[in-house]
């Protein structure tokens, strides 16, 4: 199979090719074109994702990043988004289990259920 490209030309501020040179560096991209690809996949995947996919984007500090990668470099997870992924999955089951559990719970008279009664009063 051949592979094609088309040539397109855009124009960019400079405050924005500086900012891609910084991520060419960073990275170890071997030129600017080859990031600018790179980025514009990242926002087709996350914009277009399969019909059967949800995307979701989440901002991480700087120590919650570096401890999600340092928890894949002792062999805890493949990648940070697997390791995003499988937290994820973890918190709804806990969570599901939880509301499962305190709904299958008898009240007692003096229990009221929040969420039929609404916020409470100002």
């Amino acid at each position: 199979m051949v592979d094609t490209s088309e040539r397109v030309t855009v124009r960019i501020p400079q405050d924005l090719l500086e900012k891609l040179r910084q991520i060419q560096l960073a990275k170890g991209t071997a030129t600017i074109s080859d990031t600018i690809r790179e980025g514009l996949e990242r926002y087709i995947e996350v914009n277009l994702p399969p019909p059967n996919i949800r995307k979701v984007v989440v901002d991480l500090s700087r120590q919650d990043n570096r401890q999600l990668e340092e928890f894949v470099r002792e062999g805890n997870s493949v990648s940070v988004d697997d390791a995003v992924r499988s937290a994820v999955r973890e918190y709804i089951r806990a969570r599901v289990e939880h509301l499962a559990a305190t709904s299958a719970r008898p009240r007692r008279d003096s229990e009221t259920v929040a969420a039929a009664e609404g916020p409470p009063p100002p």
